[in-house]
C-alpha cells in the first residue's frame, strides 16, 4: 500500500475530531434557527462559530463511517466500511471491516497500518510539516491563514438537509493534490457528517458518518495494536525525508 493512502482517513480525522476552525473567534455560537435567518459572510462566520464550539468540547468519539472511493482508475465506485473512534488531542483509530479487514491507527505523530489477513503491517513517523500540511489541507487554521490556501463558500439547501461548506484550494503547491473539501454539517449536531475529498488527479473519496457517540468512555486499549509473532511490520520515518 502507498503511503498516500492514509492521507484521507487522516485528513478526515482533522476536520471532525479538531474542527473546522476557520474563525479564531471566542464568540458564543448561535442555534440553527438564527443562523437560517443570516446571509452572506455573517451567516458563514455563525456556523463556524457553531462547529467549532461544539467541536472544542469533543473529548472523545466514536462512530460507524462509509467510505466511497471514485477513480478513473476504477469501473465503479468502492465502498468500504467499519468504525471510527477519536481521543484528545490527536488519537485517532479507523477499524475497517469490509470488504476487507484493516485497522489505521494514528497515536503522537505515529501511523500504523495493520492487514489481519495478510500478517503484515507498517509504522510510519510523521513530521511536524507534514501534519502542519494535514492541518492547512483539513482546514484546522484560523481564517485569516487558512484564506491564504483556501476559498470558502457556504451553501444553505435549507432544513433538514445540512448546511454545505466547500473549500477550494488556491496554494498552488497544495492544488497539486487537493482540489477542494466539502463538508455537510449536520444542522443538530452542528458537526460535519459527510466529508469529501477532491485530488487534483481527479480522484475522489466520500466518508459519511452515521451512528455518532460524542464523548464515550475509551481507555487506552482502544488506541493501541498488538501484533502476532506471525505478522511482518515494516518501519517507514517519512519525517527524516521530509524533514521536521
Amino acid at each position: 500500500m502507498s503511503r498516500s493512502r492514509w492521507l484521507p482517513p487522516l485528513l478526515i480525522f482533522l476536520v471532525l475530531a479538531q474542527g473546522v476552525a476557520l474563525s479564531a473567534e471566542a464568540t458564543e455560537p448561535v442555534p440553527s434557527t438564527a443562523i437560517d435567518a443570516l446571509a452572506g459572510g455573517e451567516k458563514l462566520r455563525a456556523l463556524i462559530n457553531a462547529v467549532v464550539a461544539e467541536q472544542r468540547a469533543i473529548s472523545t468519539m466514536r462512530a460507524d463511517f462509509a467510505q466511497t472511493k471514485r477513480s478513473e482508475l476504477l469501473l465503479e465506485p468502492v465502498t468500504s466500511r467499519g468504525t471510527f473512534l477519536f481521543r484528545a488531542p490527536d488519537s485517532v483509530r479507523w477499524d475497517y471491516v469490509e470488504p476487507d479487514a484493516m485497522s489505521v491507527l494514528y497515536v503522537d505523530g505515529v501511523l500504523t497500518s495493520y492487514h489481519p489477513d495478510l500478517h503484515t503491517a507498517q509504522r510510519i513517523t510523521t513530521s511536524r510539516r507534514q501534519r502542519r500540511l494535514l492541518k492547512v489541507m483539513s482546514g484546522t487554521q484560523p481564517l485569516d491563514e487558512l484564506t491564504t490556501h483556501f476559498a470558502v463558500s457556504l451553501a444553505d439547501p435549507g432544513a433538514p438537509e445540512p448546511y454545505r461548506l466547500t473549500l477550494t484550494a488556491t496554494d498552488r503547491l497544495l492544488k497539486r493534490k487537493l482540489t477542494s473539501l466539502v463538508l455537510e454539517i449536520d444542522r443538530t449536531l452542528m458537526l460535519p457528517v459527510v466529508v469529501e475529498y477532491h485530488e487534483a488527479d481527479g480522484d475522489s473519496t466520500r466518508y459519511e458518518f452515521t451512528h455518532i457517540a460524542l464523548n464515550p468512555p475509551l481507555d487506552d486499549a482502544a488506541f493501541s495494536l498488538a501484533f502476532g509473532p506471525d505478522v511482518k511490520v515494516e518501519t517507514v520515518n517519512a519525517s527524516s525525508a521530509a524533514g521536521e
